[in-house]
C-alpha cells in the first residue's frame, strides 16, 4: 500500500480528506452545470475558455498572496506535461464524452480512475493492500447501485459507445495526471502548479479549437449558459483542481483517488436539489456502500 507523503501536516490529520471532499463536491455539482453549458458551447470552446479563466483566477490569487510565479525551464516542461494530461487530454475526452452520453453514465465511468491508478501503482511497484482493493471495488459497486437505481435489473441510460469510451479515456488520463503532478505539487504547491498547467493546457486547447471558435454562435448562449460556464470555471476547474492536488499530497494517490467515487453521488444530489428529481431508497443504499468503500480503502 502506498504510504501517505510527508505533506500531511502534524496536527492536521484530516486536512487531506477535507480537501478531497471539497473537490468531490465541486466536481459532482459540476456535471449538471457543464451539461447545460455544453448545450450552447462547442466542447473545445467550453474547455479552453473555462480553463483559461481558471488559470487567470489562480494567478491573481498567487499575486495577492505575494507568491513568486517564476518557474525553471525544467519545471516548464513538467507543467506542460501536467497540462497536457490534466487539461488537454482529460478535459477533451471528458467534454466530448459528456456531450455524447448521459451525465449519469459519464459520472459512473469517471469513477473508474482509482482502478487505473491502482494498476499504475502496481506497475510502479507499489502494491495496494487487499483491504484497499476490496474498498475500491466496494465503492465502485456502490456507485453502480446509485446510478443504476435498481438491485434487480440494469436501468442505466444507453448513451453512445463513443461517448462512453471517451469518458473511460478521460479516467485513464486523470490517473496518469495524478501520478505525474504529485511530485511537482509537493515541491511547489497546488495553486502554482494548477495555475501554470491550466494556462498551458488552455493555450493548447485554444489552438486546437480555432475552427470551433470561429464558428461559435456567441449571441445564442443564454444567461443560464454563461452562469453554468462560470461555475464550472471557478469551482469545477480552479478550486476543484487545487483542492484535489492538496488532498493527494497529504494522504497519497491510491487512498486519495477513491474519493472520486463520491462524484456521482453528489451529482445526483444536485439533480434532486436543483432539478426536482427524487432519490430512491436504492440510491441511498448505494451512497452508504460508497461511504463504506471509501472508509475501507482509506484505512487500508
Amino acid at each position: 500500500m502506498q504510504k501517505a507523503p510527508s505533506g500531511d501536516k502534524p496536527g492536521f490529520p484530516r486536512s487531506g480528506d477535507l480537501f478531497l471532499i471539497a473537490s468531490v463536491i465541486a466536481w459532482g455539482v459540476n456535471f449538471p452545470f457543464a451539461k447545460l453549458a455544453l448545450a450552447y458551447l462547442d466542447p473545445l470552446v467550453f474547455s479552453a475558455t473555462r480553463y483559461g479563466l481558471a488559470s487567470l483566477l489562480l494567478f491573481g490569487l498567487l499575486r495577492l498572496r505575494q507568491t513568486s510565479l517564476a518557474v525553471s525551464l525544467k519545471e516548464v516542461r513538467q507543467l506542460i506535461l501536467v497540462g497536457l494530461l490534466g487539461v488537454v487530454l482529460f478535459q477533451g475526452c471528458w467534454a466530448f464524452g459528456l456531450n455524447l452520453t448521459t451525465a449519469s453514465k459519464a459520472s459512473i465511468l469517471v469513477t473508474t480512475s482509482p482502478i487505473f491508478a491502482a494498476l499504475i501503482s502496481v506497475i510502479r511497484g507499489h502494491r495496494p493492500s487487499l483491504r484497499a482493493w476490496c474498498g475500491i471495488w466496494l465503492a465502485f459497486l456502490g456507485v453502480a447501485v446509485v446510478i443504476n437505481n435498481s438491485l434487480t435489473e440494469i436501468t442505466m441510460g444507453l448513451g453512445t459507445i463513443a461517448g462512453d469510451l471517451l469518458i473511460v479515456g478521460a479516467s485513464i488520463m486523470w490517473a496518469l495526471y495524478t501520478f505525474v503532478s504529485e511530485p511537482i505539487v509537493a515541491r511547489r504547491g497546488p495553486v502554482l502548479v494548477t495555475a501554470w498547467s491550466m494556462l498551458f493546457g488552455s493555450a493548447i486547447l485554444a489552438v486546437a479549437g480555432i475552427p470551433a471558435f470561429s464558428s461559435q454562435n456567441w449571441s445564442m448562449v443564454p444567461m443560464d449558459g454563461w452562469l453554468s460556464w462560470g461555475f464550472t470555471a471557478v469551482f469545477g476547474a480552479a478550486l476543484g483542481f487545487v483542492w484535489y492536488c492538496a488532498g493527494i499530497v497529504r494522504i497519497g494517490i491510491t487512498r486519495g483517488m477513491v474519493y472520486s467515487f463520491f462524484i456521482p453521488v453528489v451529482a445526483i444530489l444536485t439533480s434532486v436539489l436543483f432539478f426536482g428529481e427524487a432519490m430512491t431508497l436504492v440510491q441511498l443504499l448505494g451512497a452508504v456502500i460508497v461511504v463504506l468503500g471509501v472508509k475501507l480503502t482509506r484505512s487500508g
